[in-house]
């Protein structure tokens, strides 16, 4: 007789709305190594053995569902009774009836075909709902970088990388969800490289208003104020003038940005050599409206 996998007898199981999973007992039969009158006779015979929890009648409408549903089913087309399925209780039950070798032998297997079955049902459900948990978490904390994002500009900060982060920060602490990595797959938090920049940058800043308020600043003193407060402040490997030049192109890219309450703007050139000023962002945004 030939040998089957649990994985071969998985695919005899059915499914049917409202029913538990079972098996045809034709298929049963098959597998216990004997005929398909015989098992449903046993099960007649012992209906104290055999309540409705363990087997059941299909219907017209649910053969036709099988056939639908699995090419497998194709035979019932030709049948004319209304098959039995049995529950795994039922099968378990039968092998117990039938007392051969082979039924008692292949009931291990249809045992472990129906766990294997509910395992993957568990799997498929947890699955699910936790596509369903994700989903809500994500609405949640999509409302809640909103509503932060607004606030913090409200807050005045009008850089609008500066308030992404800052919203995200907020939604991240508040919902425990980060929602620019999970936006931005390739989102990276800040490093502690990036970190000790920005410190390097706060402090430069706020050295230069201690030292020269809203007075307009050549590039030359600035870069003299950096290295004699030994801020650590990336200004290159070259000379004073190559120096200068990455400076004022730095302090270029960060016009219009609100960075630690203060905005960096020109001021004109002086000898060939930019000027530039810092104004509290307080007074910026008052000069703007």
């Amino acid at each position: 007789m030939k040998e089957l996998t649990v994985k071969e007898i998985q695919s005899q199981i059915i499914s049917l709305p409202g029913r538990p999973p079972a098996m045809l007992d034709r298929d049963l039969a098959d597998i216990y190594g004997t005929e398909t009158k015989r098992i449903n006779e046993a099960a007649k015979r012992n209906p104290d053995r055999f309540p409705n929890d363990f087997r059941f009648q299909l219907t017209r409408a649910e053969m036709e569902i099988l056939r639908s549903q699995n090419a497998t089913f194709q035979w019932l087309q030709g049948v004319k009774y209304l098959p039995w399925a049995y529950t795994r209780e039922g099968c378990n039950m039968m092998s117990a009836c039938l007392e051969t070798p082979v039924a008692v032998n292949r009931s291990v297997f249809i045992m472990r075909a129906f766990s294997a079955m509910e395992a993957g049902q568990r799997s498929q459900a947890h699955m699910k709902s936790s596509e369903q948990t994700v989903g809500d978490l994500f609405d949640r904390s999509a409302r809640r970088f909103i509503t932060a994002l607004e606030v913090a500009k409200l807050a005045g900060i009008t850089d609008e990388h500066e308030a992404r982060r800052t919203a995200n920060r907020i939604t991240k602490e508040t919902t425990g969800f980060d929602l620019l990595k999970f936006v931005r797959p390739g989102y990276v938090p800040v490093s502690e490289t990036v970190r000790q920049e920005e410190e390097a940058l706060i402090t430069f800043l706020n050295i230069w208003w201690e030292k020269y308020g809203e007075e307009a600043v050549d590039s030359h003193y600035l870069r003299l104020m950096i290295i004699d407060n030994d801020i650590s402040f990336d200004l290159g490997g070259g000379n004073q003038r190559s120096q200068k030049i990455r400076l004022s192109r730095t302090l270029g890219k960060m016009k219009g940005r609100q960075i630690s309450g203060y905005h960096i703007t020109e001021a004109g050139i002086y000898r060939n050599s930019k000027l530039w000023k810092l104004r509290p962002a307080a007074k910026q945004q008052a000069g703007l409206t």
